[in-house]
């Protein structure tokens, strides 16, 4: 019961701070906002790129864009989650390496230049 929940959520707290998985997300979380930046930069349609560690998002022109973007990047082998009316964002886990990062960006540069320069 309640015991085991505790001792449990001691383990999760230690494989954190062992593994150093809030300085990964920081770190990942920088160069995760670098490429959405450059993405804003790159797509005219690509807006307001923001985020704090790995729970970063960006917007696009409508919700039906979005909505497109996302089942190409599934499609392609990614999820991406939408929120609110026309946000893509992002919650990796918190083990996520930069080549991890790089693949899934990779898949959502593709899925947009289907969308937007189709």
């Amino acid at each position: 019961g309640n015991l085991v929940d505790m001792v449990r959520f001691d383990r999760f707290l230690e494989v954190i701070e062992e593994h150093d998985l809030v300085g990964n997300a920081w770190h990942q979380g920088e160069h995760l906002l670098g490429r959405l930046r450059a993405m804003e930069a790159r797509f005219e349609d690509v807006t307001h790129a923001r985020g704090r560690g790995l729970m970063c998002a960006f917007d696009l022109a409508s919700g039906e864009q979005r909505d497109a973007v996302a089942k190409r990047a599934y499609e392609h082998g990614a999820i991406v989650l939408g929120c609110g009316d026309r946000s893509i964002r992002f919650r990796p886990a918190l083990t996520i390496d930069q080549d991890g990062l790089d693949e899934g960006l990779a898949i959502l540069e593709r899925s947009l230049i289907d969308v937007l320069e189709a």
